[in-house]
């Protein structure tokens, strides 16, 4: 075995050594791993990388630029197109651009020191110290990474469950939706057809009706009419009043609060000729009369009597404010004789409501009052009674008692149908929000493994010295501080790595935007907001960390990784040997 192994051992240690060599030989500014590509033909010519051009392998690095693409100054700034690679043994080699050689700056990324090797300027290599702090932080970010991923993990679980038991939820609700819908439509037949029922009755009995509700309201029409002719009665006193004070003061006088009385009282006169002339020119009054209702009729003598009493109230002003501010000296016996009415009038008259003392409204009641009062016999009832106990006999038969709730008729077929229509609309109602609400949420992206669904709805703020702001994810952020205003509402993610939210709609900026906020998150053990700026006028950063972003960090992922940061250093190479 041990004879077997030594051509093994030979061969890789040759092969250390021809690497030493072909590294101990290369160009300034190339990688090891690029060896192959800086490796002159057997006539000591070589090819720019982009296959443009064919130069002598000493060109190369000679501090003037010879390729188009600058592969041929690695090592120096003459192209300022390349890349220059920083060994950075005991840290992570970098790469800067070749311009940024010998530029007097000592650059970060370079810790070795190599970018500055004209001598102008001394650049310690510091990768030591470099790399041990860098690998103190990657530990540190590694166990963070380490713990979120296992929280991520349950996130991806919760996420998947949760869509699926929303799923479900969802099917069975649209399976049962359609027996929900179809409830609410024959509720609805039902109804319409109780109401057509109903119409039909209405129509065949309106004389009747009509006969029962005039015999009904007569005596109030009658007690509402002699309110208006006692409220007419007092109206003509003031008027005659005002009349009288108007042509009998004395205008030797000169009373600015005559006058005022008597110029308000005039005004009121036009005002009242104008009304006349409108109710003048209405045609067939009296027909129109004859045709009215005994409610409309009732509700006529109700609008008449409180127009007139608007006008007392208004000349009980005029001469109440003439006897507080007019001249006692002069001793005008017209303006006397108009206050002494005033005083004589006042105890029986509310000023402050326009009505006459211990007069209430009277309250027209339902069709149906008389019925209610007392459930005497039709006999009992005289005229009233009777034709009140015709209609609950015919109504009865087709079950509309509603049309005389006191009685003793069982509920309207009307008002059953009604109660069934609106509880079959309202389960309609309900279950088509739900469906909508469930629906919203399975079709709310929450990432291809679900993990971003343990976040909907948590609202996590950061507090500054003069804002609290907020962000409830999936719904809406915030900024608080005397009253909250609204940012945004969640519009989209932003790109295809789910690290990038975006919420928009925000209340208005004066003179400016809609507020907006941009969310970008990365990996942490728990979900906060850890800085917030306005990077532009109302368009906020919310920087957020959550364990929904710690991805598994398998070597797999870590090469994946390193790939992309080496396609955007060398963008158009897709492997790392082709160049």
């Amino acid at each position: 075995m041990r004879i077997t192994c030594i051509p093994i051992v030979i061969t890789l240690a040759l092969s250390l050594i021809q690497a030493n060599v072909a590294t101990k030989n290369l160009p300034r500014g190339v990688a090891p791993s690029r060896a192959k590509l800086y490796t002159p033909d057997t006539k000591g010519q070589w090819t720019c990388l982009d296959g443009s051009k064919t130069i002598a392998f000493t060109a190369v690095n000679d501090d003037y630029c010879d390729c188009p693409d600058g592969s041929d100054e690695p090592g120096t700034s003459a192209c300022g197109t390349g890349y220059f690679h920083c060994s950075n043994i005991g840290h992570t080699p970098a790469y800067i651009k070749t311009s940024r050689l010998n530029d007097g700056v000592c650059d970060p990324e370079c810790c070795d020191g190599s970018d500055e090797f004209d001598g102008h300027i001394h650049c310690p290599n510091v990768c030591e110290q470099v790399g041990a702090a860098s690998r103190k932080e990657r530990e540190k970010l590694e166990k963070i990474h380490k713990e979120g991923n296992k929280i991520r993990k349950e996130y991806i679980a919760f996420g998947q469950t949760s869509k699926k038991r929303l799923k479900e939820q969802l099917d069975k609700l649209q399976a049962a939706s359609s027996s929900v819908k179809q409830a609410a439509a024959d509720t609805k037949a039902t109804l319409d057809a109780a109401n057509a029922k109903l119409k039909d009755y209405l129509e065949s009995t309106k004389l009747e009706r009509e006969a029962a509700r005039e015999l009904q309201l007569a005596p109030l029409i009658e007690q509402q009419t002699q309110r208006l002719d006692h409220a007419n009665k007092i109206n003509t006193l003031f008027r005659t009043t005002l009349d009288d004070l108007k042509e009998t003061h004395n205008k030797n006088f000169h009373d600015m609060a005559v006058k005022s009385t008597i110029s308000g009282y005039d005004e009121y006169l036009e005002e009242l000729k104008k009304q006349e002339e409108d109710k003048n020119n209405s045609s067939n009054k009296e027909e129109k009369e004859k045709e009215r209702s005994a409610l409309e009729r009732m509700h006529a003598v109700q609008d008449a009597t409180y127009d007139v009493k608007k006008d007392i109230g208004l000349m009980f002003q005029l001469i109440k404010e003439m006897k507080e501010k007019y001249n006692t000296e002069y001793n005008d016996e017209a303006v006397l004789k108009a206050i002494k009415v005033l005083d004589e009038f006042a105890p029986t008259w509310e000023d402050s409501s326009n009505d006459f003392v211990g007069e209430e409204f009277i309250e027209i009641p339902d069709e149906d009052a008389g019925d209610k009062k007392e459930e005497a016999k039709p006999e009992e009832k005289g005229a009233l009674g009777e034709v009140y106990n015709r209609l609950l006999k015919g109504a009865s038969r087709i079950g509309l008692g509603f049309l005389f709730k006191g009685s003793k008729v069982n509920k309207s077929e009307v008002e059953i149908a009604q109660e069934a229509y609106n509880k079959a609309s309202e389960e309609k109602r309900k279950s088509l929000e739900e469906i909508q609400k469930l629906e919203k949420k399975v079709n709310t992206d929450y990432g291809p493994d679900e993990a971003f669904a343990k976040l909907v709805d948590q609202c996590i703020e950061f507090k500054e010295i003069e804002y609290t702001y907020t962000l409830c994810l999936f719904s809406e952020a915030k900024q608080k501080s005397n009253s909250d205003t609204s940012l945004g509402t969640f519009s989209s993610w932003v790109g295809d790595n789910y690290d990038t939210q975006l919420y928009t709609g925000g209340a208005r900026c004066w003179n400016g935007p809609e507020r907006s906020v941009k969310v970008m998150m990365a990996c942490g053990t728990e979900n906060k907001i850890v800085a917030v700026s306005e990077p532009s006028k109302c368009e906020y950063l919310y920087k957020m960390e959550t364990p929904a972003l710690c991805h598994d960090l398998s070597e797999d992922a870590k090469n994946d990784s390193n790939s992309n940061l080496h396609d955007a250093v060398y963008p158009g190479k897709k492997n790392r040997d082709e160049l």
